[in-house]
C-alpha cells in the first residue's frame, strides 16, 4: 500500500519550496533517495519542519514491519530508518524548548507510540548489538550502529525529556523497560567506534553523549516504579544480579572516564561544544551515580553486592578525577546559569557525596564503608571539593543539608569504631602531608565543621593506639590461671555463649573461669554489646569504654546540672546518664532508669544488670549507658567502662580528663 496524507496536511506542504514538494512527492511513491534527501533538508527548513511528521509517519504506517532482513524488503526498511531518523531529527531540533516542545513530541512520537514502538524494536532486534548484524547486509540495507541506537533511543529519550506520559510509561511498562534495559546493555559494551557517525566524523564525544542519555533515561525508570519490577527486569535483561551491579559501576567508571579524556574547553560558555559537551556528560554520571543507589535500594535490589565489588572506591575515584575539572569556574555569566553554571556541576559530587551517605546509614557494616571511603581519599575530597569564592558572588548560601557537609558531620559518630579507627589515622597523616588547609578555608562552614571534626578524630585516634583500647579479651585467654594469648582469629578458641565477648583456649580454662567469676560478670558484659552479637561492637569495646570515661570526667559538671532535673518516681529510683555517641558533638542526656527502659528501644541491655550496681554517694551520677549506630539500628550498651572495670580490672587511665599513664601518647580532649 502506498503512503498516503490527508488532504489538510498536503495543503500545509505547500508552504515549503518547490524543490522540497518535488522530494516529498517522490518519497510517497516510495523513493528512498527523496526521502534521505528530505530528512537531510531538515536543518535548513527550521521552524517548518513539524509539517513533514505526516510524510514520515505515513511511509512508517505504509508497509508492514518485516519478519526478517531480506533483499526483497530493503526498500521497506530503509524508507522505516529515514522516515523514524527524520522524527527523530525534528525533535532533537526543539533543543530543550518546553514551550513548543511537548506539543511537537505529542503529535510526532506519543500520538503514534503503537506504530511507532514496534520499528524500534524491529531496529532493535536486527541491527543491536553489532554482533548481531548479519556478516553481509543485502545489496542497499545500510543501517550504522549509530543509527540504530539513535532510531531505539531517542524517540524515548524525547518522550521522556517533555511528556508525562513518555515518564510514566518507562516507569510503568514492562515491555518498555526490557526493551530499553537490553539497549542499556549493549550500550555498555560499546566502543567508541561502534557508534561513529557517518555524518559527524571526527566527533569523539559521541558515544559519552549516548551514554549520558542512557544514565539519565536509566533514573527514569526507577523513579515512582513498584519496588520489585524493575530490578528484575534488569537483572533478567543483563543476565543475573551480579552482571547486572556490575554494568551498573562499569557506567560509572566509563562516565569518568570519559569526562576526565574531553578536551579542556578554551571557553567556559555554553556556545564552546567541549564545554557543553562536558556538562553534559557530567550529569550522566551524577544519574548513573544515582541508578546505582536505587537499584541498591529496592526490593530484591543489590545494594550490599554494589558495595562488596567496590561502589565506595569508584564513587570517590570519580569525585577524585573530576572535582577540579567540575568546579573551575568561568568567571563569568555562565558560572550562574541554572543547567551548567557551577551549582550544576557542584551537584555532580553532592550526588556522589550523598550516594556514601545513604550507603554508611544503610549497609550491613557501615563501619567497612566509612573505613573503605576514609582509606579510598574522603577526607581528602571534602576538604578539596568546599564552595570557592566564585560560587559566593551572588551570596550562595551554604545549608546544613547540603551533602558534604551532612556527610562531614555524620562522620565522627563512626570514629568509636576500631575498624575505622584503624584507617582514620593514616588518613590524617595523609591530611598533615598535604596542607589543605589554605584551599578548605575559603570555605568558611566547611572549615569551621572540619576543626571539629579533625579534633575528634585526633582524640579518638589517640585513644585506639594507648594499649587501654585494645580488644585484649579477642587474643588472650580470659581464664584468670591462664596467660595463653592466641590469634585474634584463631577458630579454635573457645567463645562464652553467654557474654560472646570472653575467649578461652580449652574448655578447662573456661570452665575455672566460670567458677571463678565469669558466671557474675557474664550477663553484664552481654549488657555492655546491648544484649546483640554485633562484631564491631565486640571489637571496639575498649576503646567505647575509654571515650566513655574521657566524657564522663571531661563534662562531670553538666551531668551534675542534668542530674539536678531528674524526676524520680520513688526514693529507690536511680538515674543514669546516657552518652550518645550517635551524634556529633557528643550528647548527654540523663533520665530516671525506670524512663530510661521506656525509651531506650529493642536494643538496650538487661535492667537486672543496672539495678545490681552500687555507685558511692559522691559520684554525679548513678548509672552510665552508651548509645551507638551501626547502620539503621541503634544499639544501647550498659557502661562498657564499668563491665570491663569489674569483669577483667581493665582501667581507662583517663582522671579529670585526661589519660595519665605512662605512655607516650596522651590525647588532647
Amino acid at each position: 500500500m502506498a503512503p498516503r496524507i490527508n488532504t489538510r496536511d498536503r495543503e500545509a506542504l505547500r508552504a515549503l519550496p518547490r524543490l522540497m514538494q518535488r522530494k516529498i512527492d517522490g518519497a510517497l511513491r516510495g523513493s528512498v533517495e527523496d526521502l534521505r534527501d528530505v530528512v537531510g533538508s531538515l536543518n535548513q527548513l527550521k521552524d517548518v519542519t513539524p509539517l513533514l511528521l505526516p510524510v514520515f509517519h505515513a511511509q512508517l504506517e505504509a508497509y508492514p514491519i518485516p519478519d526478517r532482513i531480506s533483499p526483497d524488503v530493503v526498500p521497506v526498511i530503509m524508507l522505516a530508518k529515514w522516515s523514524m531518523g527524520g522524527i527523530v531529527q525534528i525533535c532533537h531540533n526543539l533543543g530543550s524548548n518546553i514551550s513548543i516542545g511537548e506539543r511537537i513530541v505529542h503529535d510526532a512520537v506519543a500520538s503514534k507510540w503503537e506504530m511507532l514502538f514496534p520499528w524500534m524494536q524491529f531496529f532493535s532486534n536486527n541491527f543491536l548489538p553489532p554482533s548481531q548484524r548479519p556478516a553481509a547486509l543485502p545489496h542497499g540495507l545500510s543501517v550504522s550502529t549509530y543509527e540504530a541506537l539513535r532510531i531505539t533511543i531517542h524517540p524515548l529519550s524525547t518522550l521522556c525529556q517533555f511528556t508525562t506520559i513518555g515518564r510514566q510509561l518507562m516507569r510503568t511498562n514492562p515491555t518498555v523497560q526490557a526493551f530499553f534495559f537490553r539497549a542499556w546493555v549493549i550500550v555498555d559494551g560499546l566502543k567508541s567506534d561502534d557508534v561513529a557517525d557517518p555524518l559527524r566524523e571526527g566527533d569523539k564525544n559521541l558515544s559519552a553523549l549516548i551514554r549520558a542519555n542512557m544514565c539519565s533515561l536509566s533514573v527514569i525508570c526507577m523513579e515512582d516504579t513498584p519496588a520489585s519490577l524493575p530490578v528484575s527486569i534488569i537483572s533478567s535483561v543483563a543476565g543475573g544480579t551480579l552482571p547486572m551491579a556490575s554494568l551498573a559501576l562499569r557506567y560509572i567508571r566509563r562516565m569518568t572516564k570519559e569526562v576526565s579524556n574531553m578536551p579542556e574547553p578554551r571557553l567556559r560558555a555554553r556556545e564552546n561544544v567541549d564545554f557543553s559537551s562536558m556538562t553534559v556528560c557530567a550529569t550522566g554520571l551524577a544519574q548513573a551515580i544515582l541508578f546505582m543507589q536505587s537499584l541498591g535500594d529496592r526490593e530484591g535490589g543489590c545494594h550490599e553486592l554494589l558495595l562488596q565489588i567496590g561502589s565506595i572506591r569508584t564513587v570517590l575515584s570519580a569525585i577524585t578525577t573530576l572535582w577540579e575539572r567540575l568546579l573551575t569556574p568561568a568567571w563569568n555569566s555562565s558560572d550562574n546559569e541554572p543547567d551548567i553554571g557551577l551549582a550544576a556541576r557542584r551537584r555532580v559530587l553532592y550526588i556522589a557525596y550523598r550516594y556514601i551517605g545513604y550507603s554508611m546509614n544503610c549497609a550491613n557494616d557501615s563501619a567497612l564503608v566509612i573505613s573503605q571511603a576514609i582509606q579510598h581519599g574522603l577526607l581528602e575530597c571534602l576538604l578539596r571539593t568546599g564552595s570557592s569564592r566564585a560560587e559566593r558572588v551572588d551570596n550562595t548560601k551554604r545549608f546544613d543539608d547540603d551533602h558534604d557537609i551532612q556527610l562531614l558531620k555524620e562522620l565522627p559518630r563512626f570514629f568509636v569504631f576500631s575498624k575505622v579507627l584503624r584507617v582514620l589515622q593514616p588518613a590524617l597523616q595523609r591530611l598533615d602531608r598535604l596542607g589543605l588547609e589554605e584551599q578548605a578555608s575559603q570555605d568558611p562552614v566547611l572549615w569551621e565543621l572540619w576543626q571539629a571534626v579533625d579534633s575528634a578524630a585526633r582524640t579518638f585516634t589517640n585513644f585506639h593506639e594507648l594499649p587501654e583500647g585494645a580488644p585484649f579479651y579477642r587474643y588472650q585467654c580470659c581464664s584468670p590461671k591462664c596467660s595463653l594469648n592466641f590469634s585474634e582469629d584463631d577458630v579454635t578458641a573457645y567463645r562464652c555463649s553467654g557474654c560472646m565477648l570472653t575467649r578461652y583456649c580449652s574448655k578447662d580454662c573456661q570452665k575455672e573461669a566460670w567458677e571463678s567469676g565469669h558466671r557474675v560478670h557474664c550477663r553484664m558484659l552481654r549488657s555492655a554489646l546491648g544484649n546483640q552479637d554485633v562484631r564491631e561492637i565486640r571489637k571496639s569495646l575498649p576503646v567505647i569504654a575509654m571515650i566513655e570515661s574521657w566524657i564522663c570526667e571531661e563534662r562531670v559538671n553538666e551531668i551534675r546540672a542534668l542530674d539536678k532535673d531528674v524526676v524520680k518516681t520513688s526514693e529507690n529510683d536511680r538515674s543514669i546518664v546516657e552518652v550518645d555517641l550517635t551524634v556529633y558533638p557528643i550528647e548527654l542526656n540523663m533520665y530516671s532508669l525506670r524512663d530510661y527502659f521506656l525509651v531506650s528501644g529493642s536494643h538496650t541491655f538487661e535492667r537486672e544488670v543496672a539495678e545490681s550496681i552500687t555507685t558511692s554517694e559522691d559520684s554525679p551520677y548513678d548509672l552510665v549507658a552508651v548509645k551507638v549506630r551501626l547502620g539503621r539500628e541503634y544499639y544501647s550498651l550498659f557502661s562498657p567502662a564499668t563491665a570491663l572495670g569489674v569483669a577483667f580490672g581493665w582501667t581507662s587511665g583517663i582522671q579529670g580528663g585526661r589519660y595519665i599513664h605512662e605512655h607516650p601518647r596522651t590525647p588532647d580532649p
